[in-house]
């Protein structure tokens, strides 16, 4: 189809003379992750086009946790239906409707989904760059290369750099800055819970069931844990019969607090954490983006070295298997190559990551 499609509408390799331009979106409109490791390109488009407005289009859960991340403009909000989960999303005429309100000169869209490429053309953006990853690219005005071997957040500036946009830094880092209100809301959490000494949190599901780690490891892995700290499990409302469940196989005394708070009231808990042990989530992304180590389980799904957090401590345990990266939500083989992750390991990394540089 995009073969066809580039006989019929020869995408423009024009230069496009950013500088000159008065409004300019970025689709980032999925999941939470990839959402905070967009970022860094982001504030880099920011600082390249000071005299443009760039609004960052987010899905409504990520919107609190952007306006943590001290962008010159404020996330506009869109829920799509196909990242939705479960929430009432709007399908492709409407986010063309809400774009064409927007009154765009360009659109970026780095996620390279057809639907939102089919939309920014039906808004009539005259400026459309992004990688067609999934179809559509014939409908890109600048049509962008999706060089492999990349980081996430290098993808990006690369997407920006091929655009030709100047740019003048390249954050190294997401960063997320919890306000005095997430801090006072995180603090009379943990009171309330009564929790007094240092924290090592953890994530202990996953939306997708391919990407979680087998329930009595947790639970193992709490009793290892070192004595002197107060184990937190965080998560969701939703996500909280799961960790019941792993609070419940534990003889020690372990804490809970999904669903006590939001985002950014998580982000300012996570803050204070020495260590948060997650899955490939968006809390893992939340605690390195704060600056707190990290030590993430990552399934085989994906390329750890694609989609892994960013941040200055950030350590990632993954076993790969033959039939690595899958990309399917349900494993067909139990999860092996999550199984293969054993308890052991990881408390080996958490004594290395508890102990310092040397």
């Amino acid at each position: 189809m995009d073969g066809l499609g580039c006989l019929a509408f020869h995408p423009s390799q024009q230069r496009i003379e950013w500088k000159g331009l008065r409004k300019v979106a970025v689709l980032r409109l999925d999941h939470l992750g990839d959402v905070i490791l967009a970022l860094p390109a982001v504030q880099a488009l920011e600082k390249a086009l000071p005299e443009v407005q760039v609004d960052l289009l987010v899905g409504p859960w990520a919107k609190d946790i952007v306006e943590r991340a001290g962008l010159r403009s404020s996330p506009r909000v869109f829920a799509t239906a196909w990242f939705a989960r479960g929430t009432a999303g709007r399908g492709v005429g409407e986010l063309a409707a809400f774009l064409r309100a927007g009154g765009y000169d360009a659109a970026i869209e780095l996620r390279g989904d057809f639907r939102h490429i089919w939309a920014m053309t039906l808004a009539g953006i005259p400026r459309r760059v992004g990688v067609a990853r999934t179809g559509l690219g014939f409908l890109l005005t600048h049509p962008l290369e999706h060089r492999k071997g990349l980081h996430e957040c290098e993808r990006n500036f690369d997407s920006l750099e091929q655009a030709g946009i100047p740019l003048r830094e390249r954050p190294e880092f997401p960063r997320l800055f919890p306000t005095p209100e997430d801090d006072k809301a995180q603090r009379e959490a943990k009171s309330k819970v009564g929790i007094t000494r240092p924290v090592i949190a953890l994530h202990g599901t996953n939306i997708s069931e391919a990407k979680r780690w087998p329930a009595d490891h947790w639970g193992k892995l709490i009793e290892g844990l070192p004595r002197d700290r107060d184990i937190v499990l965080i998560g969701t409302e939703g996500e909280r019969p799961q960790m019941e469940a792993i609070a419940g196989s534990c003889e020690r005394k372990v804490f809970l607090m999904a669903g006590l708070l939001g985002l950014p009231g998580l982000a300012a808990f996570l803050r204070d954490c020495e260590l948060l042990i997650g899955l490939d989530s968006g809390p893992a992304h939340i605690a390195a983006a704060v600056g707190t180590p990290v030590l993430s389980l990552y399934s085989g799904t994906n390329l750890a070295e694609q989609w892994a957090p960013r941040g200055p401590r950030v350590r990632v345990l993954q076993k790969k298997t033959p039939c690595s990266p899958c990309e399917r939500q349900v494993c067909p083989f139990d999860n092996e190559c999550m199984r293969l992750i054993t308890v052991e390991d990881v408390l080996g990394e958490v004594g290395a990551i508890l102990r310092g540089p040397k």
